[in-house]
């Protein structure tokens, strides 16, 4: 298929991946959309009023809020719209998803808001829905090895918590990729860190103004093995690019470690990837 057949598949537009997100309404908490995140098993909430979208926040954001600061209050005491990331980027329905995907790149964000002419909210979409859409019009198109990230931040199964979450937050990576004598044994994301909010539920203020960051008894105890998903699936460079989505698609995951035939780790592959090569089909 030509790039410039692409632009005239049905549905490969905003309008035919567009999802109902959930929405929360600025005045209510970081507690609540923490809450939401793993109730709903979702990456992302839209902040909106009267269907108009005012911000978003993802896991990611929670995550980064949570560990790179002292938080001064409870999370039930922050409101939304304190923490929210505003500058929102929408589309409308009509919007080609190769330019889509491009967009995404270049502002470095995972989803798209879409709206109509009155800009009110209709919906989003996200790289995982870029990526279904890759995996039905691109089979055979790509290699993995020619979209793969071959510089991998990794740690060991023994790294304290605490170095993982601030590699993560200070590198702004989503996932790391645990490793023994380069071989991939685990992987974090971001999910795996929300449930550590919990630990800040439960402090006085006295308490919190005196942490360091996190709870010296996570920093303690707590290393990448205790919450890294372990014997995470792999695949090689010379992978088809669609089929590799596909296996991310099947598996509810975003990233894969590339290793070679002996398994020694040499990249990873990941939605943001996948994004590119949609991309440059424009």
């Amino acid at each position: 298929m030509g790039c410039s057949k692409s632009l005239y598949i049905v549905g490969f537009d905003a309008k035919g991946v567009m999802w109902d997100p959930r929405t929360l309404e600025p005045e209510q908490t970081v507690l609540d959309a923490r809450n939401t995140l793993l109730k709903y098993n979702i990456s992302r909430v839209v902040i909106a009023k009267n269907r108009k979208p005012l911000g978003i926040v993802t896991e990611k954001d929670i995550a980064r809020f949570l560990y790179a600061q002292v938080p001064a209050r409870r999370l039930d005491e922050i409101r939304l719209d304190e923490v929210m990331i505003k500058d929102l980027v929408a589309v409308d329905e009509g919007a080609g998803l190769s330019t889509c995907a491009k967009l995404m790149l270049e502002k470095q964000i995972s989803s798209l808001i879409v709206v109509d002419d009155k800009k009110n909210l209709k919906g989003i979409f996200t790289k995982t829905d870029l990526t279904s859409a890759y995996v039905e019009h691109f089979a055979m198109k790509h290699r993995v090895k020619e979209f793969m990230t071959q510089k991998v931040v990794t740690v060991t199964p023994d790294e304290p918590i605490h170095t993982v979450i601030m590699v993560m937050s200070g590198r702004e990576i989503s996932r790391m990729i645990v490793a023994k004598n380069n071989h991939p044994v685990g992987i974090i994301t971001g999910r795996d860190l929300l449930p550590l909010g919990a630990f800040f539920t439960h402090l006085d203020s006295k308490q919190r103004k005196e942490q360091a960051f996190i709870p010296s008894g996570i920093k303690a105890i707590m290393l990448a093995s205790d919450i890294m998903t372990p014997n995470p699936i792999t695949t090689s460079e010379e992978t088809d690019l669609a089929d590799a989505a596909y296996i991310m698609l099947r598996n509810r995951i975003s990233g894969l470690p590339v290793v070679n035939s002996n398994g020694i780790l040499t990249g990873i592959v990941t939605k943001t990837d996948v994004a590119k090569a949609l991309g440059a089909h424009a």
